[in-house]
This record gives structure tokens, sequence and C-alpha cells, in this order.
């Protein structure tokens, strides 16, 4: 091609198709060579074998210094007055040390990178690590779907405000009634977390921490007296319901946690030791259940369900039983206790954790050692203290115990 050619609209509309017996797909004309083409070094015209017409720039990037490329439009849709205006702004973004393919890849992934995608993509597959992680899914799916769409990097306060406010104004599809403070938080603090993972790891704008967690005044206070206790082993042991009557006498004679227990397997089980493992808590950690004479002879009165693994075997084949509410419920009714579901003194399957504590403490067993028997790593005041010798365990154990087999 001459360098006295002139760039022109004809003279693209006049390029022939290349040939269809070439081996290359297009054949490419130097744009930037020709007479007052006004663009800047680089600039080519690809002509295909179907005679279409498309604008590129071609450079060494001042980042990775491999030679690149970086489409600048098709003719005619672009015409020559854009085509020199995006292609010096593109030369000048090379002269500052940008390479303007990989700066447009990068804003093409910032649009695309949804709130929604992140959270499958990023998010969970690092939250897949710890055991919760269903219920992020759940409450993200369920709670958050309005903010969904929203890129990662233009979510804002005002989006998280969004989900609260609409929460505080929807019904429970599960209880009827308006969500709880404390089920809003829980879905505050998943965004929160998300929004933390993608400052940490795609330099997205930090905004969560704008927002509060709503103030709560939930904490449950209600345990058993001595006296109930004993009476509430008394009525579990004499329920119908043979493993869901044993699984709460020992939650609350143990102050394990619900699902802790519940899942335990004989296998978990060492006779000689008299112990139960639990191989992964709450806390992350494994924990030992000691146990007292007593629970030793809870545990034997279990009759064994053939082909089931669990020690408190469910009606579902291979499964265990399901949360003992009901059972509680029964047992509540029968010893005259109240059941107000949201009072803070009524008595839950969570209360077992109270009731362990507090008589514990009633007996002048120190804070730290409680904490120790409830593996609840929350109480701060444990973590100044050495761990306990399985005999000391197995000793703080059974004082409960023995407290309420007296009458037995």
């Amino acid at each position: 091609m001459s360098k006295s050619q002139r760039l022109t609209t004809a003279f693209l509309n006049n390029l022939k198709p290349n040939s269809a017996n070439a081996k290359s797909t297009d054949y490419e004309i130097n744009l930037s060579a020709m007479k007052d083409s006004g663009l800047p070094t680089g600039v080519r015209c690809l002509v295909g074998k179907s005679g279409n017409k498309r604008f590129l720039l071609r450079y060494t990037s001042p980042v990775t210094g491999k030679k690149a490329s970086i489409g600048l439009g098709k003719h005619p849709e672009t015409d020559l007055s854009t085509l020199r205006k995006v292609s010096r702004e593109h030369r000048q973004q090379i002269l500052e040390g940008i390479d303007p393919k990989l700066e447009r890849d990068t804003e093409k992934v910032d649009a695309s990178m949804t709130l929604e995608r992140f959270f499958n993509e990023v998010y969970l597959p690092l939250a897949k690590q710890k055991r919760s992680w269903k219920d992020d899914v759940a409450r993200f799916n369920q709670h958050v779907k309005s903010i969904h769409h929203v890129p990662i990097y233009e979510l804002t306060a005002a989006h998280i405000v969004k989900v609260q406010m609409e929460m505080q104004g929807k019904v429970s599809s599960t209880t009827g009634k308006p969500y709880a403070l404390a089920t809003i938080n829980r879905v505050l603090a998943l965004l929160k977390t998300i929004n933390r993972q993608a400052y940490k790891l795609m330099d997205a704008p930090l905004v969560a921490d704008k927002v509060s967690l709503l103030r709560v005044d939930n904490v449950r206070t209600g345990y058993l007296s001595e006296q109930q206790l004993q009476a509430f082993v008394s009525h579990a042991l004499n329920y119908q319901d043979k493993q869901t009557g044993a699984f709460l006498a020992l939650l609350f004679l143990t102050g394990a946690r619900d699902k802790e227990l519940r899942f335990r397997l004989w296998t978990d089980i060492d006779w000689q030791e008299r112990s139960i493992h639990i191989p992964h808590t709450k806390n992350g950690t494994s924990h030992t259940l000691f146990l007292s004479d007593f629970m030793v002879d809870i545990l034997r009165s279990i009759p064994k369900v053939t082909n089931n693994p669990y020690i408190f075997a469910g009606h579902k084949h291979r499964k265990p039983i399901s949360p003992a509410r009901h059972a509680l419920k029964v047992i509540k009714a029968k010893m005259g206790l109240p059941d107000i579901p949201g009072d803070k003194e009524n008595i839950t399957l969570h209360s077992a954790r109270h009731t362990v504590g507090s008589l514990l403490a009633s007996q002048g067993v120190p804070l730290h050692d409680i904490a120790k028997q409830l593996n609840h790593a929350d109480l701060a005041s444990s973590r100044r203290y050495s761990k306990l010798t399985v005999g000391r365990r197995r000793e703080i154990g059974a004082k409960l115990s023995d407290m309420v087999s007296q009458i037995h």
C-alpha cells in the first residue's frame, strides 16, 4: 500500500475481501502509515474473506513487555473520527504505563462480578471449610435476592440496609411472625463477611462496616434447679420413646450441645474409659464427655437398632432422632413448667447448658472448669487457665450426675 494513499471512508469501502484460497483468515493494512491518517502508530485494518473489516491497535504491553493488541471497532460502525479518538486514548494509556486491553478486561470482569456471582464462585468455596456453610446458602438465597444483581464493586451500605428493612417488614413463612432481630442480624453478619472477603481478595470497597447489627437482648436465662433437674431426668427416663428420653436425660446431665450429642454413634463411646468422643464441635475442635456411673447406666439401657449406627436412633433408616422439642414440651407439662416461646426464662434444649453451668457453679466449681466441661470457648476467663487433667474433668462431670442419681 502506497504511503501517498490517503485514508478515507471511500478507501475503506473499496477494500476487497481476502482471497478464499488465502492461508490466513485476514489480510492486514497499516492505517497509521497512510497519508494524513491522523492515527497513532500500530493501527491496523483487518479484512476477512467475507469482506468484513475490523480495526486493531497493535502495541507492546507496558505491563507484561509482550506484544498485544486491542480491538477498536468495525467498519462502517466505527467512523474515522471515532477511530482516531479511541486509538489516541489507548496510545496515551500505553505511554502512561497502562495496558488498555488489561484495563478493559478488568472493567468487564468488575461489571459482571455481581454479589450473587461472588458469593457462589468466590465466597462459598472458602465458606465450605466451616460446618455451617449450608446456613449461609439458605440465608443468602432467601433474604438477599433483591440485591443479587448488584456488582460487587458497586455494593453500598444502602444495599445492606435495604435487606435489613425488607426483613423487618416481612413475616417468617415458618413461624408466621415477624423475623426475630437475631435472625436479621445473622443475615447482616453474612453480608458483612462477604463484603470483607471481596475487600481482601478483589479490592472492592469496604462498606458493610458502616452498617451496625441490631441491638438484641435475647440472652436465654432459663435453667432447672437441682430439684427440677432430678424430676426432669426421672420423667425423661420414663418417656415412652427410650432413645428420646435417654437423650434428654444425658443432654441435661452433660450440658452438651443438642446436635453434638444427638449425632453420636455407638462407636464414639469408649466403655473402658467411660467417655464419649465428639470429633467436631461448634468451636471447630474435638471434645470428650466423661461419663459417671449413672450416665453409663443410661447408655446401656438404650436399645440398639439394627443397621442404625446412632446411639439415639430415629425412626428413619440410619438416622438419629429428630430434635426432641416435643418430648421436652411433654415433660415440662408434666412438671408444671410453662412453655412460653420467646420468653428468656423458657426452658429449651439449650437450657441444658445453662442448667449444668449454673448448678456446677452453685457447687463451687470454678468458672474455667465449667468452661472446659461445656467446651465453651467464648468464656474469656477460660483462656487464662491451663487444660484440665482427665481426672479433674471426670470429677467435675460426675458432680452433677451424683446430685441427680441420689434419688435413683
